[in-house]
């Protein structure tokens, strides 16, 4: 996977090793992607049979609850009922999320595991000898996810609280200072998405480099991205343009279910296999730009100490 550090890869050659890395180790990611499709079709049937059900509850009695007299029975009925609804859907959503953190954070380790053992060259490797290394392995990777959710919870709270600044500003009609938080807001809500990618890139640091976890492997994670914003972008504009296109069938799913359960769980089943493939591609995309940018930092901190070396030899 070596490139020539003088040329360098092309600009979209991440993405097209993030399609070609699979075929590289067939038997392995046919395991890993089978355990992904199973895990997205679990997640998928639990919030569209558990959770998406009440909140759907939820939204038509507020909608008849605006069309009701408050002064009769029912909308003293309706208000009670949306009450207990959302208490329940409190309860039901924090457990279908905390289910939902621990099984994609598994299997998303396990996947960064077969994509870093294959392109860094051991291509034979089994799902067996992959399990015992992802086992030997596995504190690393865990705290720089655990890490690295803090730090986005963190984030959103701050966007959040940005957002209520801006409905007390709206509310008070100080439009000048509206706009000047609405473009801190939006800033704070672009560069987001930015930081969200550094984190995912040091978990595939964590797994790539044992040793190296936490906050030592954001930090990596930004060295790597550091200049390469465009590609960036351009993996985010990829990978959320693919799940809008995706995004339909689901909506579909859930539409034909009303009239045939049958259809409705196979077009699920549809969308939540192509779903774990776009997180594959997605995985294995950003695995090919670590080590790009590894391989190209590498070879510039070699160039750097020739130059030293060479430099001192000529004055001695």
């Amino acid at each position: 996977m070596a490139t020539n550090p003088s040329t360098g890869p092309s600009f979209f050659n991440f993405l097209k090793e993030g399609v070609l890395l699979p075929t590289r180790n067939r038997g392995l990611f046919i395991a890993v992607g089978a355990i992904v499709i199973a895990s997205t079709t679990v997640l998928l049937l639990g919030s569209d049979l558990a959770v998406q059900p009440l909140a759907d509850e939820i939204q038509l009695d507020v909608k008849a609850l605006n069309s009701t007299d408050p002064g009769s029975p029912d909308y003293a009925k309706l208000v009670q009922e949306i009450q207990n609804d959302a208490k329940e859907l409190l309860l039901e959503g924090a457990g279908y999320l905390l289910f939902a953190v621990v099984i994609s954070s598994a299997v998303r380790i396990l996947l960064l595991f077969a994509t870093v053992l294959t392109y860094s060259g051991e291509q034979r490797t089994t799902f067996r000898v992959l399990l015992g290394k992802a086992k030997a392995q596995l504190k690393g990777p865990l705290l720089t996810l655990a890490f690295v959710y803090v730090l986005e919870i963190v984030y959103i709270v701050f966007l959040a609280l940005m957002g209520a600044l801006l409905v007390v500003l709206m509310k008070k009609q100080h439009f000048v200072l509206l706009i000047l938080a609405s473009l801190l807001v939006l800033s704070a809500a672009i560069s987001f998405v930015y930081f969200c990618f550094v984190c995912s890139l040091s978990v595939v640091v964590a797994v790539a480099e044992p040793g190296c976890h936490g906050a030592a492997a954001l930090g990596r994670a930004c060295r790597l991205a550091k200049g390469k914003k465009w590609q960036v972008v351009l993996y985010i504009a990829v990978t959320g343009a693919l799940a809008a296109v995706l995004s339909p069938v689901h909506t579909l799913a859930r539409t034909c279910a009303g009239n045939s359960v049958a259809l409705g769980l196979l077009l699920g089943f549809v969308y939540a296999v192509l779903m774990a493939l776009l997180q594959l591609f997605a995985l294995c995309a950003m695995t090919a730009f670590y080590y790009e940018r590894r391989e190209n930092m590498d070879g510039q901190l070699g160039a750097t100490r020739y130059a030293k070396l060479s430099s001192e030899e000529s004055n001695a």
